[in-house]
């Protein structure tokens, strides 16, 4: 947008406080049917938000073994887009992590120690089942160990990282979580609902004829229970009683109007379960009698597939923010040797979890061993949104497979409550919604945002006002999501109501998109009028393709940081592509070449070029067939689907 553009389980815990709640006391993976897109909760990432469930359809193929000889494999996603994984060592001697930014890449992902096992004392061995987690802006490792000097004398702890990056700062040990009893207890996992945070966790209860069952109470910190601890179930049925009474390894996932508890049964060879619990997200989880126990299994050993012992698992979702992901340990065989948890082969697994047709969880079987998937047949697809001659009050969506030939998929899409939707910017955020980003008036202070899942039906998100004195204009928001993940907006700001702009760069502060840092002048184009500012990342450095307001040319800067300062490669008419240039695009296409949009607004005409060399020379201009002189400053979002 420019100036030219002006228009005119069910049983509460009984002990020694008698009968009320105690008090607290200080392979090839395919999806067989993905669930519904949500917005994971930051931190927890197996504690999203719920969704509707949805018909079947294929998912991600992965390789498996994901990582061998680590078992109860937890996966976190983080809001930096990335991958974090932990598990437990063979060694039961260290908590290790690992990143990546796919969750293939975690094979082969450089794996760090960040604590060892004391040498003596408390948390001196069986280091087991660590789970990472983010927390009010901190990191936490919960995890069990036993003592040095009694190694079955195990209890939950935890550890806190402040620092931003939990391979760097200092893992302080908060201590151990003080649970009703002094016993032997162990698997912890967080998670919020409703906006409070409790613990799950397993843990021998005295008077009961078991090794452990499953426990939840609210947490008043992330180290620390407060008010009642109540029993979600017990070892009662034949598959949780094989060898040993075990209920362990709780893990959650909040989806179609339910909160699910997974959770592991029996001894840790073949006989090794996962069975499930529910209870209604309208309910009090804290009340034993809104859960409910399957009668049955929901994963189990399959020796048509050679996997033995599936459990102790977890939940992350895809690459794309909506697939949900079942990770796990299984053994290649059957027969051990001696004790199986002195058998180092439980080897991490993951596999697409489906979903029925009831909303519930479709765990299937634990997938045979594959290599990394060939994915050649995966399809790529350009999504454009736009305003348009005829409306700058409604946003057209159209598609391409070769970001050339776009066709309608939706016209008009979306109407914003009030006000004008030029220039809609497009992103596929991390919980898995397409977002854009728009111009919501001729004046003022705000920027508009709406969201969909499916490209089609979009539904008001936000408008965010600018904390600007005397901001009398803000135009053309245009998305970018740099290399660590974090999201940003680059926009047009005119301060001094005299049409005269400058680049600003806004920071998401949160995952849901509603709050941001104030704006901040990308230094190096803040020194002239520049306006419709476009980043792109290239070779490690930030490329700004901008309209000089003055010569009506775009131009091109390039920085080491995305704040600048920028310093300009190409003025006038460098790229030979004329004068009256606005609302520029990038895309990168599968050639690795960059393909250019603009509007030649004074001829009514929509042009593009594209450069094979990094974006240092540029092919001719020709018009966008089927949409120039009618679809209107746009951008352009590329997926493998």
């Amino acid at each position: 947008m420019s100036r030219s553009d002006v228009p005119g389980r069910r049983l509460l815990l009984k002990g020694a406080l008698g009968a009320g709640a105690l008090a607290a006391v200080p392979g090839l993976a395919h999806a067989a049917a993905p669930g519904a897109p949500r917005t994971p909760a930051p931190g927890a990432p197996h504690a999203a938000g719920p969704g509707e469930g949805r018909t079947a359809a294929a998912g991600p193929a992965y390789r498996n073994p994901l990582v061998e000889r680590r078992a109860d494999p937890y996966i976190h996603r983080h809001t930096d887009g990335r991958y974090y994984f932990t598990a437990t060592a063979p060694e039961y001697d260290r908590v290790v992590l690992r990143r990546s930014r796919t969750l293939g890449g975690l094979s082969t992902a450089e794996e760090s120690v960040i604590w060892r096992r004391h040498t003596s004392g408390d948390m001196g061995a069986h280091i087991w089942a660590p789970e990472i987690h983010h927390i009010d802006g901190k990191w936490y490792i919960y995890f069990a160990a036993g003592r040095a000097d009694d190694v079955w004398k195990i209890r939950i702890w935890v550890l806190e990282n402040e620092h931003p990056d939990p391979f760097r700062g200092t893992w302080t040990e908060k201590g151990r979580i003080t649970t009703a009893w002094d016993t032997f207890s162990l698997d912890a996992t967080t998670f919020t609902h409703r906006g409070t945070r409790y613990l799950a966790w397993a843990q021998q209860e005295p008077g009961l004829d078991n090794n452990s069952g499953l426990f939840l109470s609210a947490m008043a910190n992330p180290w620390t229970l407060k008010g009642p601890q109540i029993r979600l179930t017990t070892p009662e049925f034949a598959w949780e009683t094989v060898g040993y009474k075990v209920n362990e390894g709780p893990a959650v996932i909040q989806r179609n109007g339910r909160v699910f508890v997974s959770y592991s049964a029996s001894a840790t060879d073949h006989h090794y379960c996962v069975g499930l619990l529910t209870a209604d997200t309208d309910s009090d989880l804290l009340n034993p009698a809104s859960w409910s126990k399957s009668p049955t299994p929901v994963f189990v050993s399959s020796a048509a597939n050679g996997q033995y012992g599936p459990g102790h698992n977890s939940f992350t979702v895809a690459e794309d923010g909506r697939t949900d992901v079942l990770v796990y340990h299984a053994r290649q065989y059957k027969e051990i040797t001696g004790d199986p948890l002195d058998d180092p082969n439980r080897h991490t697994r993951i596999q697409t979890l489906g979903w029925k047709a009831d909303g519930t969880p479709d765990f299937g079987v634990p997938v045979a061993d594959a290599p990394v998937p060939d994915t050649s047949a995966a399809v790529t697809r350009y999504t454009m949104t736009a305003f348009t001659n005829s409306s700058e009050s409604n946003m057209y969506v159209y598609e391409s497979a070769d970001a050339l030939g776009y066709t309608l998929l939706k016209g008009p899409a979306y109407t914003p409550p009030s006000g004008l939707i030029r220039d809609p910017s497009l992103i596929r955020h991390t919980d898995g919604y397409y977002y854009i980003a728009h111009t919501t008036d001729w004046t003022g202070n705000t920027i508009g945002f709406a969201r969909s899942r499916d490209r089609t039906n979009w539904q008001f998100h936000a408008r965010h006002t600018l904390p600007v004195a005397g901001l009398a204009r803000t135009w053309a928001p245009e998305w970018f999501v740099d290399a660590d993940g974090r999201t940003h907006i680059v926009v047009s700001l005119d301060t001094t109501n005299t049409y005269t702009f400058r680049p600003h760069l806004l920071t998401a502060t949160d995952a849901s998109l509603r709050t941001w840092t104030a704006p901040k002048p990308l230094a190096g184009l803040d020194r002239s009028n520049y306006i419709d500012t476009f980043v792109v990342r290239h070779d490690g450095k930030y490329h700004a393709i901008t309209k000089q307001e003055t010569t009506k040319y775009l131009e091109h800067a390039v920085a080491d940081r995305l704040e600048g300062p920028y310093t300009f490669t190409g003025t006038g008419d460098w790229a030979g592509w004329g004068s009256w240039r606005e609302g520029p695009a990038l895309v990168q296409l599968d050639n690795g070449g960059w393909r250019i949009y603009f509007d030649g607004y004074a001829e009514q005409k929509y042009y593009y070029s594209d450069s094979l060399d990094g974006l240092r020379t540029w092919t001719p201009i020709r018009q966008l067939p089927g949409l120039s002189g009618f679809a209107r400053h746009f951008t352009v979002l590329r997926e493998r689907v």
